[in-house]
């Protein structure tokens, strides 16, 4: 399976230094593509694949009074600009596969970029470095309407563990346009939603939430 996504997502963020009182920061739409393969084989003791990849930004400007962060209060207007990317390996079987699909599995998500927090009017600067791959189960069920051509999907991937967790829920509306013995092509509405909670990774408190729409296209081999 190959999927591309046409995600339309906005955000937030609540961010501070590790024990220090967090400042909220709300982020515009953004449009990007997130993409996924998927190699499913007959082999019953080995697991199915999936890789996906997402880009994750925001950037907003508020007033603050006092957010601590990088070792550096902020007193004024500041900047925040989140620049980070989600890398999946899902590993998963198969448990059901008739009208209604079912897999289970586990996955492992690389969060991988900067949290940068800046001043508007003056010069200090200060940048999070985030590189963490977070452990998650795998869930994800799929329903054929017979003689339609349309499915719907939801797929979710979760953890929590030490104060921290994270979740990515997405559900989707699919219809078959084209459907035989070579290729299976499919067009798709859906919604995601991408929700952290990181306690002192790297120094710093932060909540971020992604969420939005998206369209795309799956192809079946």
């Amino acid at each position: 399976y190959a999927n591309a996504d046409y995600w339309q997502y906005e955000g937030k963020a609540d961010v501070a230094q590790t024990g220090k009182k967090k400042n909220n920061f709300v982020f515009d739409e953004k449009n990007q593509a997130s993409l996924s393969l998927s190699f499913e084989h007959p082999v019953p003791v080995l697991p199915n694949i999936r890789l996906r990849h997402t880009t994750l930004q925001g950037n907003d400007t508020q007033k603050v009074t006092a957010l601590e962060f990088g070792k550096f209060t902020f007193t004024q207007e500041a900047n925040l600009d989140i620049d980070l990317t989600s890398t999946d390996a899902e590993l998963y079987y198969e448990v059901l596969d008739n009208v209604v699909s079912a897999d289970i599995g586990i996955a492992a998500k690389l969060i991988d970029g900067d949290i940068v927090a800046k001043e508007v009017n003056g010069l200090n600067k200060k940048t999070v470095s985030i590189k963490e791959t977070i452990p998650m189960a795998y869930v994800s069920a799929q329903a054929k309407l017979p003689l339609t051509g349309l499915s719907v999907k939801a797929d979710v991937a979760g953890v929590s563990y030490n104060g921290s967790s994270l979740t990515d829920v997405q559900a989707e509306i699919m219809y078959n346009f084209v459907d035989n013995l070579a290729v299976d092509i499919g067009i798709k509405a859906g919604y995601r939603q991408i929700t952290a909670t990181l306690e002192d990774v790297e120094d710093t408190d932060a909540d971020i939430k992604f969420k939005g729409p998206y369209l795309g296209l799956e192809m079946h081999f």
